[in-house]
């Protein structure tokens, strides 16, 4: 997390090379009760998406597991009503998953899409605050084998933007070891978050998923770096005067893209909710919102599986919509960090 100063230098920088971007501070539009009630029946969505999802298949996945049970976590934080029953399913089901494939995962293999999707597994498994035991250790060890020489994590299968980029294979790995690696592997565990911090300062960022999970990954690593100033003013400058951000320069703005980009500049401490430029990205999701909770982002990945209906709207694009609802939510959610409400 940067310090005041740094924050204020990215800030000054930001304002100085797009004009406009960050205006005066004026009166919030953007009113708690407001937001929370726009939020009620997206939670209940995902939930009851991701509850539907464990009825029919039997394997983890990154959107219904993975990035649901993150979302919903933080929701539950913030004082939403959830399904903790459900939660509780949620974890146990991607628990008993991997426990099936122990003696896989322990020789390197048995984990569909890699160091990516154990990140995620493990990053959704500690938002339900699982506690470590032989299946978070064999995950453990699993991204160990896996890290490469020049300290990244690589993605296997390309379905962008979800499972698209090293970047977010990287930053995923790097936090799922921090969650779940003992203290006797203290020492371990810093080597490859240096290796993994010069890694992702010195690879070059294409793709918004790059640029966002750039930030997030130097930041989960603790990095003091002066470039992650550089990187969060490069991410900041991709607003678009709609208030949102897309996943390439060719797409139009998206749920997607501009809650994934909220949250990483709010994480690494560049954006405050109550900044212009959070709020205007606030008001883009908020404008996009359906009215039954969700947000549609329209699919760029060719299918490989069998197509079904896991309850979320939005038919062969539901997947990647569930993953745009849940950035969106992550980002919004913020909003009430600042903005306390009355809870429900």
């Amino acid at each position: 997390m940067m310090g005041r100063s740094s924050r204020s230098l990215v800030l000054m920088m930001l304002m100085t090379a797009v004009p406009g971007t960050l205006e005066a501070a004026k009166p919030s539009s953007l009113k708690p009760d407001q937001v929370r009630q726009s939020l009620t029946k997206t939670v209940a969505l995902l939930q009851l998406s991701a509850a539907t999802y464990i009825e029919k298949r039997d394997c983890f996945s990154c959107h219904h597991q993975g990035l649901t049970a993150v979302t919903v976590a933080r929701a539950r934080q913030l004082g939403f009503t959830v399904d903790a029953e459900a939660m509780r399913d949620q974890s146990e089901f991607t628990h008993v998953y991997f426990q099936a494939r122990e003696k896989q995962v322990r020789v390197g293999e048995g984990v569909p899409g890699g160091a990516y999707n154990a990140g995620y597994t493990l990053w959704s498994l500690h938002s339900d605050h699982w506690k470590a035991d032989s299946v978070t250790t064999d995950l453990v060890k699993y991204l160990q084998t896996k890290q490469r020489r020049d300290g990244s994590w690589r993605i296997r299968t390309h379905r962008p933007p979800l499972e698209d980029s090293h970047f977010t294979a990287t930053a995923l790995s790097l936090q799922a070891l921090q969650f779940y690696a003992s203290q006797k592997s203290a020492e371990d565990v810093q080597e490859r978050l240096t290796r993994a911090r010069t890694w992702l300062l010195k690879s070059k960022a294409k793709t918004t998923e790059d640029r966002a999970f750039r930030l997030l990954g130097l930041t989960w690593a603790k990095t003091s770096d002066p470039r992650i100033q550089q990187y969060g003013k490069e991410l900041l400058e991709k607003q678009r005067q709609d208030g949102g951000w897309s996943q390439l320069d060719t797409l139009p703005s998206d749920a997607y893209a501009t809650g994934q980009c909220l949250y990483a500049l709010k994480v690494a401490g560049l954006l405050k909710p109550t900044d212009k430029a959070y709020e205007r990205g606030c008001q883009f999701l908020l404008q996009s919102q359906l009215p039954d909770g969700s947000w549609l982002v329209t699919t760029r990945s060719k299918a490989f599986q069998k197509y079904f209906e896991s309850k979320f709207p939005h038919g062969k694009s539901q997947f990647i919509s569930i993953c745009g609802t849940c950035w969106a939510t992550l980002a919004l959610l913020e909003l009430l960090t600042e903005r306390p409400g009355k809870t429900q």
